[in-house]
């Protein structure tokens, strides 16, 4: 469970703070002044004369905290060392002050959280931060903390920055180390950062790769395609927000609709069988290393001790039905399709990346359950708020979410650009554009 043992008071000889008033369904561990100070003390000499404040997601090991995943199996002992992310921004100066709620495991889009709580959108606590980087978001639209690593499986960086109307930048899959995360998918997984700005995101993607240069500008005016599947059905506050959106962008690119239905189909055949092969034995080795079991066993043991419903139900289903050696193998085929069929549509359209909303609506109540009306229907939640972000990640692509602009007082759309992969930085360059425009929206 979180502990909170927190002072209001500054670190002693340094401008990062144990965070105050803290919400407590966003963090499931935080830093006190000594975890801070003794942080300070143990920066590389290489680090900047000015420390800055990092949170990170409950499922990315973090020296000194429970890399819990929000699940109460694994919230027993301090990890003993850094995954990558961490120590590559450890180098740059930066001091962790908690570890943010999720949904449990990673499997989930809401956040409501059975062991750690629901989180909410800063200002909105009524409606959900979107899943599974909820916390992470919700700190950072909060005003906790400037910056906050996420995860990426299907959308869990993208829809929880639309939900809670910040930026989030989600790297190709492979371009940001996820040594030491505890994951759901070797295919699709990848760490990704939230904050306020494009050029925060950009200056983060510079120190994990290592890259002093600019974010990559074109000098022709850039062609961003419309997948039309994607913004069909859209909620009416959604449609609006994306529409004035594109009205204002209209001046500085140009907006290209495309049929995107071939690289969508190959995709969601691929989603399932992907992420229950691979989160099976992810899950299973995590487990087996916290509990001292063999693989098999531990999985089994982890599914009894998942807290949240929604989630326990998922892997219980893994458990009497696996997904088979064939499916699996039939689904990384069809990765590999979508992929190549992508790059064909991108190249016969000419566009230098895709923009859509992130979600199909704005973020749903907080105590919704499995289903929410959308078009005066009952539907699955899991599947209309992933269905735009998912095919990126299978795709392996880089993705950019800007708030959209909205009235007073309602709740954030996002929209998100989708580059090519490992064209990250062309991308970022792309919405440094984006975000400049829509700021006289």
């Amino acid at each position: 469970m979180p502990h909170f043992n927190v002072e209001t008071e500054a670190a002693v000889m340094s401008n990062v703070n144990p965070i105050a008033a803290p919400d407590a369904a966003t963090w499931t561990q935080l830093a006190d002044r000594a975890d801070i100070a003794a942080q300070l003390d143990a920066l590389p000499a290489s680090a900047p004369d000015t420390p800055f404040a990092l949170a990170v997601k409950a499922n990315i090991a973090v020296r000194g905290f429970r890399r819990s995943a929000a699940c109460p199996v694994f919230d027993t002992a301090a990890a003993p060392a850094d995954a990558a992310i961490v120590a590559q921004l450890r180098r740059a100066g930066a001091v962790v002050v908690g570890t943010t709620n999720m949904h449990e495991l990673a499997f989930g889009v809401t956040s409501r959280n059975a062991a750690f709580g629901a989180v909410g959108v800063p200002g909105h606590p009524g409606h959900s931060a979107g899943g599974s980087s909820g916390g992470s978001a919700a700190a950072v639209a909060g005003g906790a903390v400037e910056l906050v690593l996420g995860t990426d499986t299907g959308g869990s960086v993208s829809i929880p920055a639309a939900h809670c109307g910040i930026v989030g930048f989600r790297p190709s899959t492979g371009r940001w180390s996820t040594d030491g995360i505890l994951g759901l998918s070797t295919t699709r997984d990848t760490p990704g950062i939230f904050c306020r700005t494009v050029s925060e995101a950009d200056r983060i993607d510079r120190i994990v790769v290592n890259d002093t240069r600019p974010a990559t500008t074109i000098t022709r005016p850039a062609r961003l395609g419309l997948p039309e599947q994607l913004r069909a059905q859209l909620h009416p506050a959604t449609r609006a927000a994306f529409d004035a959106a594109l009205t204002k962008l209209d001046e500085h690119f140009e907006l290209v609709p495309i049929d995107y239905a071939e690289v969508l189909q190959l995709c969601d055949a691929a989603e399932a069988p992907l992420v229950m092969w691979e989160s099976r034995r992810l899950l299973g080795d995590a487990a087996a290393r916290a509990l001292a079991l063999d693989p098999v066993t531990a999985f089994e043991r982890l599914v009894n001790g998942v807290a949240s419903d929604d989630v326990r139900a998922i892997l219980q289903a893994e458990l009497r039905s696996p997904t088979s050696p064939e499916a699996y193998a039939l689904a990384q085929a069809r990765t590999l399709a979508a992929r190549e069929t992508a790059t064909l549509i991108h190249d016969a359209m000419r566009v230098d990346a895709l923009l859509f909303p992130s979600t199909p609506a704005p973020a749903p109540p907080l105590d919704t359950g499995g289903t929410v009306t959308h078009f005066g229907q009952q539907v699955p939640l899991f599947p209309l708020y992933t269905r735009n972000t998912a095919q990126g990640t299978i795709l392996g692509a880089p993705m950019v979410t800007l708030p959209a602009p909205v009235t007073a007082g309602a709740l954030p759309v996002g929209i998100t650009l989708q580059g090519r992969r490992f064209d990250d930085r062309r991308t970022l360059g792309l919405a440094h554009i984006i975000e400049a425009a829509l700021a006289g929206a």
